[in-house]
């Protein structure tokens, strides 16, 4: 006895994720407010969805709960500026999203495995 495709994993897979406008629009909104604080909920409102809603689907078109991209993305934004200025790095924390410096050397130092400082003397372009 063979096993029947009735194209429900198909669709599932699919309606785990955001559909296109709802990936732009969040994305558009993050990249408008990273400097701020930023909350699951209204991004859930933002697309018209309950916040668990929001959050599966989001995972499922991002591949990580909105939090985690968000501190991923605060922190790539940090990392370009180390980079590319020379403005202090509680500059660039608060620029960033982040509460204050403190907050941002714990996580970058969580998630990329050194500090801020370290990483940006390895890292800076020629300015």
């Amino acid at each position: 006895m063979g096993v029947v495709d009735t194209g429900q994993e198909a669709l599932g897979a699919r309606t785990l994720a955001l559909a296109p406008w709802q990936e732009r629009k969040v994305l558009r909104y993050v990249e408008e407010h990273l400097g701020q604080p930023i909350k699951t909920p209204e991004l859930a409102s933002l697309v018209g969805l309950s916040v668990s809603q929001f959050s599966r689907r989001f995972r499922g078109s991002f591949g990580l709960p909105p939090r985690a991209y968000m501190i991923r993305t605060r922190l790539d934004r940090a990392k370009a500026m180390m980079r590319q200025s020379r403005a202090s790095l509680c500059e660039i924390a608060l620029d960033s999203g982040f509460c204050d410096q403190a907050h941002m050397s714990r996580l970058f130092h969580a998630f990329v495995g050194e500090t801020p400082r370290r990483w940006r003397r390895d890292n800076r372009l020629a300015i």
